[in-house]
C-alpha cells in the first residue's frame, strides 16, 4: 500500500511539473497589457513602448501600453495590484510608485512591496533640472541665490505628488537650505508644458523628456541629479558640484501582481533581459541618457526594499506627506 501511495505521489509530482512547463511554454497566448501610471510622453511611457514593441516581436503577440495617469502613478499601480495574477496585466513601475509612495501615504490602496512580484529592473537614469531659456536663472547657483532671496516664491512643476522630480527637488531644497513651491501635474510631459507656458520658474525631468526641448533651444539645462554630467548634455554639471553630497538617480522596472506563477515570472524576466540587451535597444536608451540595468527578480526585490528605506529617510527628514 505504501508502495502504491509513493507511485501515486510521484505521478502527481510529474504531472505538476508538466503543467508548470506547459504554462511557461504557452505564455503568452493572448495580448499582454503594460500599465503606465503617467500620461504619454514621459520616461515611463517611452520605456514601456520600446519594451512592448520588442516583446511583441519576440512573442508574436500583441503587447499593449495602457496609460492610466493620476495620483502620482498610484492609479495605474493600484489597477495592476488588483489584477488577476496571470501575467497578462503588468506594471511599468518606477521609483515613485514602488519605492517612495510607501513613506508618503498613510493609507495606500495597495502594498508597494507585498502586492507585487518585482520582475526586473529595466533602466536607471538621472533627472535634469531645467528652466526656460528666457529665464534670468542661468545656473544652479543662480536658482539657489534667487530662492534664498525670495523664500517660498519660486515654483517648480512636478510630475505628481511623490514622483522623483518632487522628491529629488525637495531633497535638494533641504540640502541647499532653500524653500520652493511644488505645482503638481499628471505626468512629466504636462509638467514640462507648464514650465514652457510660464506657470512655474523651473522643473526637473528625465533627459528623455526634456532633451529635445533643450536641443531646440526652448529649455536650458542647469544641473543633473546623478553623480556626473551626461554625454548628451555637455556643460550641464551635476547638482553635487553646487550642493556637495547630492546624488539622486531614478529607475523603471517591470512588476506583476503578487501570486503570479513563478514560471511566468521567470519567463518574463528572461525575455525582458533578452530584448533589453539587444544592441539597438541598448543604443536607443543610451541616446536618451538611460542605462539598461536589468536585474534578476531576487536582486530587484532586494533593490526595491533598499530604495524604499533610502527614500523613507529623505521624506521623513523633509516632513513630506501626501495625505
Amino acid at each position: 500500500m505504501t508502495h502504491v501511495r509513493a507511485i501515486l505521489l510521484l505521478c502527481a509530482a510529474l504531472c505538476c511539473c508538466g503543467s508548470v512547463v506547459a504554462v511557461a511554454q504557452e505564455y503568452p497566448n493572448k495580448p499582454v497589457r503594460i500599465v503606465v501610471g503617467f500620461s504619454a510622453g514621459g520616461s515611463g511611457d517611452t520605456v514601456a513602448r520600446m519594451l512592448a514593441r520588442n516583446l511583441g516581436d519576440l512573442w508574436g503577440q500583441s503587447v499593449i501600453v495602457d496609460n492610466r495617469p493620476g495620483a502620482g502613478g498610484l492609479i495605474g499601480a493600484n489597477l495592476v495590484a488588483k489584477a488577476p495574477p496571470d501575467g497578462y496585466t503588468l506594471l511599468l513601475g518606477d521609483i515613485s510608485t514602488n519605492a517612495i509612495a510607501a513613506s508618503l501615504y498613510t493609507h495606500l490602496p495597495f502594498d508597494p512591496i507585498n502586492d507585487f512580484v518585482q520582475v526586473t529592473r529595466l533602466v536607471t537614469f538621472p533627472l535634469v533640472l531645467v528652466v526656460p531659456t528666457s529665464s534670468s536663472i542661468t545656473s544652479l547657483k543662480d536658482l539657489i541665490a534667487q530662492a534664498k532671496a525670495k523664500p517660498g516664491m519660486l515654483r517648480y512643476s512636478s510630475a505628481g505628488v511623490g514622483t522623483s522630480p518632487h522628491v529629488f527637488i525637495e531633497m535638494m531644497n533641504q540640502m541647499a537650505g532653500i524653500n520652493t513651491e511644488a505645482i503638481q501635474y499628471k505626468g512629466a510631459a504636462p509638467a514640462i508644458m507648464g514650465l514652457m507656458s510660464g506657470d512655474v520658474e523651473f522643473s526637473e525631468s528625465s533627459a528623455s523628456t526634456a532633451q529635445a526641448q533643450i536641443q531646440a533651444g526652448k529649455l536650458r539645462g542647469i544641473a543633473v541629479t546623478g553623480p556626473r554630467a551626461l554625454p548628451a548634455l555637455p556643460g550641464v554639471p551635476p547638482v553635487s558640484s553646487v550642493v556637495p553630497g547630492y546624488d539622486a538617480v531614478s529607475f523603471h522596472g517591470l512588476h506583476a501582481p503578487a501570486k503570479t506563477p513563478p514560471e511566468i515570472v521567470a519567463k518574463l524576466q528572461r525575455d525582458v533581459a533578452t530584448v533589453m540587451h539587444r544592441p539597438e535597444v541598448t543604443a536607443y536608451f543610451n541616446g536618451l541618457s538611460m542605462d539598461v540595468a536589468v536585474m534578476s527578480t531576487a536582486d530587484y526585490t532586494a533593490f526595491i526594499k533598499q530604495q524604499t528605506e533610502l527614500w523613507r529617510k529623505v521624506t521623513r527628514t523633509a516632513n513630506m506627506h501626501a495625505d
